[in-house]
């Protein structure tokens, strides 16, 4: 099989095997897909901003596979359940909630599980308004499920959690505790 025929076979089975199409990649250049650390941290490098800033969202936009689905399991005071959405619904809801206040989500540790073109990555974070605010508002946990199209790496999909007092973050996922960076 020639490279050219893998990459066409490779491309194909992302589009249509999964029943997803490519993104677009305007705004976005190959240092934030050339690993899976890389796309991770891209991301949330896009997420974040201080209050009033603009945040690129066509970079964003450019990280994911388009139809890729993004969760988060909330127990807390003031809701339980599971909010799903994709990227477009994910960048209306922070520009609602956090436009005026800011919002960074600051990755602690981040592993890799790689096996060929497939690689899952495990990223606990913090939460803060403004990046220099003394204590995070919370923490959480989100699992990555990438592709790679022999070219770069995408999101397929992100499922995350919060941290509570019943369920704390993983000791191997915590800065200084022999977690991976």
């Amino acid at each position: 099989m020639t490279h050219a025929f893998k990459h066409i076979a490779i491309r194909s089975l992302l589009a249509t095997g999964l029943g997803l199409g490519l993104a677009g990649t305007a705004h976005a250049g190959p240092e934030d897909w050339e690993t899976p650390e890389a796309i991770v941290h891209a991301l949330y490098d896009t997420i974040s901003g201080d209050a009033g800033a603009t945040r690129d969202w066509d970079r964003y936009r450019a990280l994911f596979l388009d139809g890729a689905r993004l969760s988060v399991a909330m127990d807390s005071s003031i809701g339980s359940g599971i909010m799903a959405m994709d990227s477009e619904e994910l960048i209306a809801q922070t520009e609602s909630a956090y436009a005026s206040t800011g919002f960074h989500e600051i990755p602690l540790v981040t592993k890799v599980e790689q096996h060929g073109l497939l690689a899952s990555v495990m990223s606990t974070f913090e939460i803060r308004l403004r990046r220099t605010d003394e204590a995070p508002l919370m923490r959480g946990l989100n699992h990555f499920q990438l592709l790679n199209d022999g070219e770069r790496w995408w999101i397929v999909s992100n499922v995350g959690t919060i941290e509570t007092p019943t369920a704390p973050l993983p000791q191997a996922l915590l800065p200084n505790t022999g977690g991976a960076k």
